[in-house]
């Protein structure tokens, strides 16, 4: 382009690089005799190309203000001419080929459309069948994404049975069991369930029971730390691994010791709250393991998501007892370790298990707040449980 502009004004470069105009155009010649020298002192912008009225200098000024007018000009004549040779060159190599392919696939897809209908015969026990080559595709198809989905599941079964009974049999076996009892026996029923609702530990939150003796619990605890979730039926051990790994931050050793601990029951989660004090006492459980894995809890949490909001569990640490009700409940991705923060103005607890069942795709969540064992209300940070009065008191030493 700038080639053509130059042979359009007749101009070439000198020694040192400056456009110089013939000097036979006699209304651009300088005094100096040798004609007008223009030095490039940076390339037109967009803006001088397309709008040559502006008073923008590409060029060392001229005495000629009108003649750079018009090699501006020529400059965005030159421009777009090109731009649109361009353009029509780009279009003219194009269309062939986008003609060429669409027609391919065009051709491709209606070569297809007849393979798929031609019919095929596929023989039977009896007789053969004539079918399309799509229908007896399709049919492979399915039948053999059915079996590969029957195996499938036949081993997700068997690998995860204990789960799965326990789940299933905490819903059936009540109805297979339930005894049948009649009208005065329904009343007595109610009127022992109506005393019991007057017992400390025993009323839930919205007034009714848990249907379950455990909830009652002595205010001296066993020997060894447990815990017990009325609700599901469980009186657990409750371990707590070794915090050499955690102090060392050898991580892979802290989930050896967590594995191996959660052989004797759920694990108090090491480096998390005690019962009692100030931040969240974490619990983790299976709830499915592989059958021939060592250990008596591999299925110890596979209903806990049966919990509900007002639900209560009891624990029992170090000899002292601990109530909690259940707040909340979600789930959560495996990465997610906000759930292991500590707080350090509530009293907190939260139980943790893998879902769905016989998975490690997702981690189910359980959150509770200790509350009063008598009284039932929140416990602030530091407050001390009220007493309940000993029911039975020891009147002399034992021999």
């Amino acid at each position: 382009m700038i080639s053509r502009l130059f042979r359009r004004h007749r101009a070439h470069y000198d020694a040192n690089g400056d456009i110089v105009l013939d000097p036979d155009m006699q209304e651009l010649r300088a005094e100096n005799g040798r004609g007008t020298a223009w030095r490039i002192t940076e390339p037109p912008s967009p803006e001088d190309i397309l709008d040559p009225t502006e008073n923008r200098e590409a060029l060392s000024p001229s005495p000629v203000h009108g003649r750079l007018v018009s090699v501006r000009k020529h400059i965005a004549e030159d421009v777009l001419e090109e731009g649109l040779r361009q353009y029509r060159e780009s279009l003219r190599a194009t269309k062939p080929m986008l003609e060429e392919l669409g027609w391919e696939t065009s051709t491709l897809l209606q070569k297809l459309w007849h393979f798929m209908r031609q019919p095929v015969w596929v023989p039977g026990r009896k007789r053969s069948k004539e079918m399309t080559r799509g229908t007896l595709f399709l049919v492979d198809t399915v039948r053999f994404g059915g079996t590969f989905a029957l195996i499938f599941l036949g081993l997700f079964v068997a690998l995860n049975y204990q789960s799965f009974w326990e789940i299933t049999s905490s819903k059936v076996l009540p109805f297979l069991t339930a005894p049948s009892i009649d009208a005065q026996d329904q009343a007595l029923a109610s009127a022992l369930q109506d005393r019991l609702k007057l017992l400390p530990g025993l009323a839930t939150a919205g007034g009714g029971l848990e249907g379950n003796i455990l909830s009652f619990l002595p205010p001296m605890g066993p020997p060894e730390n447990r815990l017990i979730i009325p609700k599901l039926d469980l009186n657990i051990p409750l371990v707590t691994p070794s915090y050499e790994a955690l102090l060392r931050a050898d991580w892979p050793q802290v989930e050896k010791d967590i594995q191996d601990a959660l052989q004797d029951g759920v694990v108090h989660y090491p480096g998390t709250a005690n019962p009692g004090q100030a931040g969240n006492f974490f619990v983790t459980g299976h709830s499915s393991y592989y059958p021939w894995s060592p250990g008596g809890f591999k299925t110890v949490f596979a209903r806990l998501h049966n919990l509900e909001v007002g639900d209560e569990y009891w624990v029992y640490f170090g000899g002292d007892k601990h109530r909690y009700m259940i707040k909340g409940k979600k789930e959560v991705s495996p990465a997610d370790i906000t759930v292991l923060d500590q707080p350090t103005d509530k009293r907190i607890a939260t139980l943790m298990t893998c879902t769905p069942v016989g998975t490690t795709l997702r981690r189910l969540i359980v959150t509770a707040q200790e509350i009063d064992p008598t009284t039932g209300e929140i416990l602030d940070v530091g407050e001390r449980p009220s007493q309940a009065p000993l029911k039975y008191k020891m009147e002399a030493l034992p021999i």
